[in-house]
């Protein structure tokens, strides 16, 4: 493996665990806290509006872009051979499940925020409803990441 695509691998690996390690976190800690509060949609929604303006997404963006560095950077290597195929194929998988992380938060996480953010504050109904679909696709996003994180570093072991 070459030493640029080592470097990009490990970006990738790092910065996915971390964004898997924040989703995870959100759903076992934050999410529970709310517990079907009058107050749950108004503090969600206030939490939609400072995650992209925090320094996580800088670590979200740099892990989607990693990983499909990462991506071109294994299959160059394993055209001219400076990988093993099985390295490749793990090096992949693992930038694809972190990849997925992207989509899953772009298709399903993003657009049920928009939707509780066009509710009234203190609609527990309304944050009932959006709960239980962004907590699995929260959860789904999450191990996705961390096992593409683990498929990463594992890669790297080649």
């Amino acid at each position: 493996m070459q030493t640029a695509t080592a470097i990009w691998i490990v970006l990738a690996a790092l910065s996915t665990a971390v964004v898997g390690g924040v989703y995870l976190g959100f759903s076992t800690m934050v999410m529970p806290a709310f517990d079907g509060d009058a107050r749950s949609t108004g503090v969600m929604n206030r939490i939609n509006v400072l995650a992209p303006r925090s320094p996580f997404i800088l670590v979200f963006f740099v892990s989607a872009l990693a990983c499909g560095v990462s991506i071109v950077l294994v299959l160059v290597d394993l055209m001219t051979g400076a990988t093993a195929a099985w390295a490749a194929v793990v090096a992949v998988a693992g930038a694809v499940l972190g990849l997925a992380g992207f989509v899953i938060t772009a298709a399903v996480n993003v657009p049920l925020n928009n939707r509780l953010a066009e509710t009234t504050p203190g609609d527990v109904a309304a944050f009932a409803a959006f709960e239980k679909p962004w907590r699995r696709a929260n959860n789904a996003r999450g191990a996705a990441s961390l096992a593409g994180a683990a498929a990463l570093m594992a890669a790297l072991l080649g």
